[in-house]
């Protein structure tokens, strides 16, 4: 398998903030007890960026009080580990090299107790932008997150 010749999977995120300035972050099953991400996932068939956004923050977080405000001019790729390669290709059938993610800027109205962890998603947690450096591990995480934040702050 040539894995430069593989296609990205196509994804989304949302970087989600509430009326307090916090940041909404997941921490999915799959990960380890530090690693966070913003929420998001997969485009399926034929799925919209953001009604794929929609339908993961519904999924993922139990909740309809997200309101997507914005898409971001930036995307952000990365490649993925042999095994999570082999791992996505016995669950759908399909290879891909990394993930492509499509990202927008999200705006929650609920109480923060109304998110719960849902469809994979071990724990959530609102966090202020300062904390964001700790929970944001993976490479390029928070470097990516920290641009699209001050895309938006303008």
């Amino acid at each position: 398998m040539n894995r430069e010749s593989l296609p990205y999977r196509i994804s989304t995120l949302g970087i989600v903030t509430n009326d307090d300035g916090l940041f909404l972050l997941v921490c999915k099953t799959r990960y380890q007890d530090n690693q966070w991400s913003f929420p998001g996932g997969g485009v399926d068939g034929d799925e919209t960026p953001e009604e794929a956004l929609k339908r993961e923050l519904e999924e993922e977080l139990l909740s309809d009080k997200f309101e997507v405000v914005d898409k971001s001019k930036y995307s952000y790729k990365y490649e993925w580990p042999d095994e999570v390669v082999e791992k996505t290709f016995l669950e759908k059938g399909k290879y891909f090299r990394g993930t492509e993610l499509t990202q927008f800027w999200v705006k929650f109205s609920g109480s923060e107790d109304e998110v719960k962890p849902g469809d994979g998603i071990k724990a959530v947690k609102w966090v202020t932008l300062e904390e964001l450096k700790t929970h944001l591990v993976f490479p390029d995480q928070y470097k990516n997150a920290e641009k699209v934040i001050l895309e938006f702050s303008k």
